[in-house]
C-alpha cells in the first residue's frame, strides 16, 4: 500500500511538472533592458468524491500576504535569512490573488456549493473564505539546493463575518530537483495542488453539519 501511494504521488508529480507552468518573455521598457519572465501556477483540479451539496454559497476573497509576498516578484530566502525578490522572474499576479483564484476555480468545479463568488454578493448565508500567505517561494538549503515552500493560513467566516467557523495553517515543503525559477514554478504548482485539495476537504468537513 505504501509503495502504491508513492507511485501515485510520483505520477502526479510528473503530470504537474510537464503541464503545470508557462513562461512569457516580456521586454520591459521597450529597449535593451533585461527581459522579464512571467510564471503561472497551473494544476488540474483535485477530484472530490461524493455528491454532497451544501446550502451555503462561498465568497473567496483575495488573500493577504506578509510583506515579502505582497508583490508578484518571485522570492528566494537565502541560508543567512536574507530575502531576495527577483526583478526578472515574476508570477503573473501576486501570490495571494493567484492562490485565491485557483482555489475558487477548484471549489466551483466540484459542484458542491450553490455559488462561488470572488467579490461581495447579496446572498443569504454567504460564507467567506479568507487567507494569509506567510511564505511562498524558495528557501535556500545551500548554494546548489532549494526547497519550495507554500505556507498559508485559511479562515472560514460565517455570514456577515461575525463568527470564525474554521482556521488552519497549511505548510508544504518540497526539495527541488535543481535550483532556478523554472523549477520553482513547477514545484509551487505541485504544492498548490496539494494545498487546494486539502483545503477543500477541510471546508467540506466543517460544513457537513450545516447541510
Amino acid at each position: 500500500m505504501e509503495m502504491k501511494k508513492r507511485i501515485v504521488f510520483s505520477l502526479i508529480t510528473v503530470v504537474l511538472i510537464f503541464a503545470g507552468c508557462i513562461t512569457v518573455n516580456v521586454p520591459l521598457g521597450g529597449g535593451d533592458s533585461e527581459p522579464s519572465f512571467q510564471w503561472q501556477l497551473r494544476w488540474d483540479s483535485p477530484i472530490q468524491h461524493g455528491n454532497r451539496i451544501f446550502i451555503n454559497a462561498l465568497r473567496i476573497k483575495d488573500f493577504d500576504a506578509s510583506g515579502s509576498y505582497q508583490l508578484s516578484g518571485m522570492v528566494v530566502t537565502h541560508v543567512d535569512g536574507t530575502i531576495a525578490e527577483s526583478s526578472s522572474n515574476r508570477w503573473v499576479s501576486r501570490p495571494g490573488a493567484v492562490l485565491s483564484e485557483m482555489l475558487s476555480r477548484d471549489i466551483q468545479i466540484t459542484g458542491h456549493y450553490p455559488a462561488i463568488f470572488r467579490t461581495a454578493a447579496s446572498v443569504a448565508d454567504l460564507l467567506t473564505v479568507e487567507g494569509y500567505v506567510r511564505e511562498f517561494g524558495a528557501s535556500q538549503v545551500d548554494s546548489t539546493t532549494w526547497t519550495a515552500v507554500l505556507d498559508v493560513d485559511v479562515t472560514l467566516m460565517s455570514n456577515r463575518g461575525s463568527e470564525v467557523l474554521f482556521q488552519k495553517n497549511y505548510r508544504f515543503e518540497k526539495l527541488m530537483p535543481e535550483p532556478g525559477f523554472r523549477a520553482l514554478a513547477e514545484q509551487m504548482s505541485l504544492l498548490g495542488y496539494l494545498w487546494s485539495e486539502e483545503v477543500m476537504v477541510d471546508l467540506a468537513e466543517v460544513l457537513l453539519p450545516r447541510r
